[in-house]
């Protein structure tokens, strides 16, 4: 696909010639849009209505396109991908190749690394780091400041294609260690740890750090957090 802003688009930052802008999307002052970014892709249903109306073209998506809205100082960076109706607020920053499905929410400062998946009215909240290749279903909630490392899986289907979600919800501040994965409907308490490799089958308590296969209490946050002082200290 060829570069194309829509003249339904609203665009106050810096757009690269190869990228897609789609829709009534909104880009807000000093914004970069790198190369081969896609803002505004529709969703499944409009793609169907094109593919019988013969209309599957840029004009096409273009007509169909509620557009997003990215704010002010973010940096979209080449190969992302944001379809209609996602928001992300000042000074998002994304990796390469990110997706942000439709109805997903991103709260201000927040970092999403190369191929991170938001697949669909996930709810970001403000100064958020998601490392790389995690992946974040249809109805996740992250609240401010939490951490989240390369490889994280959420999950979000207690018996695969059973029709009814649930999403799981991460509380303030707390960590998730890389290659962690997430049961669904899970809470992870405010400050909690969920260590590197861990199966979280249940809720695990604010301040607690838990770990293993299923997830079990290992430490206190209050623990942990002596301990890594210690190793910063070296």
């Amino acid at each position: 696909m060829k570069g194309f802003i829509s003249q339904k688009a609203q665009i106050e930052g810096c757009v690269e010639p190869s990228a897609v802008i789609l829709g009534e999307t909104v880009v807000g002052s000093n914004t970069f849009i790198d190369r081969d970014v896609i803002i505004g892709y529709p969703v499944e249903d409009t793609l169907r209505i094109l593919r019988l109306s013969r209309s599957f073209n840029v004009k096409g998506l273009d007509d169909h396109s509620r557009g997003a809205k990215i704010g002010r100082e973010c940096i979209i960076r080449s190969g992302t991908v944001i379809y209609e109706t996602a928001t992300l607020g000042d000074k998002v920053r994304t990796g390469h190749n990110v997706l942000v499905r439709e109805g997903t929410t991103v709260r201000e400062e927040t970092l999403i690394g190369t191929s991170v998946k938001l697949d669909g009215a996930v709810k970001i909240g403000r100064r958020v780091k998601i490392q790389s290749n995690a992946y974040l279903p249809h109805l996740t909630v992250i609240e401010d400041d939490v951490f989240i490392a390369p490889n994280v899986c959420f999950t979000n289907d207690p018996y695969p294609q059973s029709g009814r979600l649930v999403g799981s919800v991460v509380e303030k501040n707390a960590v998730i260690c890389a290659n962690a994965t997430l049961l669904p409907g899970v809470r992870i308490g405010q400050n909690a740890v969920v260590a590197a490799g861990s199966v979280v089958t249940k809720n695990v308590a604010p301040s607690q750090v838990v770990a293993g296969n299923p997830a079990r209490f290992l430490m206190s946050r209050e623990e942990f957090d002596r301990k890594r002082q210690v190793w910063e200290k070296g």
